[in-house]
């Protein structure tokens, strides 16, 4: 929703490369493989901040965007973590008992 940080990220090559040392972002590793030329950064609406997780889907359905691995808006429906990321997710929550809010 903040684009100028959106931006502001996307085009700060030593930003980009201490994330990819922390996550497997695609767009990130994408951009610093193939460059800013081979890429483009556009906005395709402009409407409310609350009205943006309701016109995403509309956009994910009609331009098929290869590197937007979340096919849901709003949703972490799709998103896969590292190797890396589950063994220190696994590790941080050893011995901590899990609770179940069912009724």
């Amino acid at each position: 929703m903040n684009i100028y940080l959106r931006i502001k990220t996307y085009y700060n090559i030593i930003y980009l490369e201490r994330e990819i040392k922390k996550n497997s972002s695609m767009i990130y590793r994408a951009l610093l493989k193939h460059g800013y030329s081979n890429f483009k950064l556009e906005i395709l609406e402009h409407c409310d901040p609350e009205k943006c997780i309701e016109r995403e889907p509309y956009y994910i359905d009609l331009i098929k965007p290869e590197y937007n691995i979340l096919k849901t808006a709003g949703s972490r429906l799709g998103h896969k973590h590292s190797e890396e990321t589950r063994a220190k997710l696994s590790e941080a929550n050893k011995g901590k008992k899990i609770q179940c809010l069912v009724k």
